[in-house]
């Protein structure tokens, strides 16, 4: 049941994630190659030929990811969907599971 919780809620958060762009106006271009990358698992975006976005698992062991120093600062923007949010609160707050 836990595992099942953890891909649904990857899903949940690139759809999002996808869904924000393309709403920002970001080009399937901009977005094609995309690389998602929940706990180990990592995830490419793909369009098909026919013109459908698919989620291609990447077959990765274990997953290492470094900040850059500039980018430690807190920003008050969603880190999953990219949502702009009017504090730092908020936007820790907007994909996380909260009861």
């Amino acid at each position: 049941m836990r595992l099942r919780q953890a891909v649904q809620h990857s899903r949940e958060l690139i759809e999002r994630w996808i869904n924000q762009h393309v709403l920002n106006g970001k080009t399937n271009d901009e977005l094609e190659g995309t690389l998602f990358v929940y706990g180990n698992e990592v995830h490419s975006l793909l369009k098909t030929s026919a013109g459908d976005w698919v989620l291609e698992p990447q077959d990765v062991p274990q997953v290492v990811v470094f900040r850059k120093e500039e980018e430690s600062e807190p920003i008050n923007m969603c880190c999953a969907c990219g949502q702009d949010y009017a504090s730092f609160k908020d936007s820790i707050q907007c994909c996380a599971y909260l009861d």
